[in-house]
């Protein structure tokens, strides 16, 4: 049996520090290309990436998370809650932060303007639904997927990032983002770190029969 697919997995990591040398231009059509392969909920291919490459745009973004990060740190002072929490608060905050640093940066998210989806279409027309169902984030996340792992047969590392739309919730009501609901950010270069595998739980406790 050929283990490749299997060592391409064990292989990945949360890369958060990279090379300054950027990768190949063309290697973004790979990923992309990987990414929309991944299957869809109704094949609908919701799933839409946006390269940030502008370093206003970039900096714009970056003094946002920054003033919510100081903004919530204050809040904590004024109501007196736990050091506990101020430290989560500012170690969110420095793994959201690097992703700047990086030589690519996605923004990953779903188009607002699919109208096509049949729970929403339910929920719409005032009929059942599932409220808590959202079929995109299933989309997003088999897209992710196929792009982290292609990202490692490449050789670079990535890091998807949610921590930024948790300072800032407001970041998808940027004009450049209008069609999108964003999800997550993605960081992308060649790596400069070698991080052990974290702790994983068994398989036993993730599986279960009924």
């Amino acid at each position: 049996m050929n283990h490749y697919f299997d060592e391409l997995i064990n292989k990945r990591r949360s890369i958060r520090k990279y090379q300054s040398n950027p990768p190949p231009d063309e290697w973004i059509g790979h990923l992309i290309n990987c990414a929309s392969q991944a299957p869809s909920a109704s094949n609908r291919q919701p799933v839409r990436f946006v390269r940030i490459v502008s370093d206003p745009k970039k900096q714009l973004i970056r003094n946002t998370i920054r003033i919510a990060r100081d903004h919530l740190l204050s809040r904590i002072e004024m109501q007196g809650l736990t050091n506990k929490l101020k430290n989560k608060v500012n170690a969110y905050y420095r793994y959201s932060d690097f992703m700047f640093d990086a030589p690519w940066l996605f923004a990953v998210g779903a188009d607002k303007t699919d109208t096509n989806d049949f729970n929403r279409s339910l929920i719409s027309a005032g009929l059942s639904g599932n409220f808590e169902l959202n079929s995109d984030d299933i989309s997003i996340g088999m897209a992710l997927q196929s792009f982290l792992l292609k990202a490692t047969e490449l050789g670079l590392g990535a890091c998807v990032l949610t921590g930024p739309l948790i300072f800032v919730p407001d970041i998808c009501k940027m004009p450049d983002f209008s069609n999108i609901s964003l999800k997550c950010f993605i960081a992308v270069g060649f790596p400069d770190e070698t991080p052990e595998a974290p702790p994983q739980i068994k398989v036993l406790d993730i599986y279960s029969e009924i």
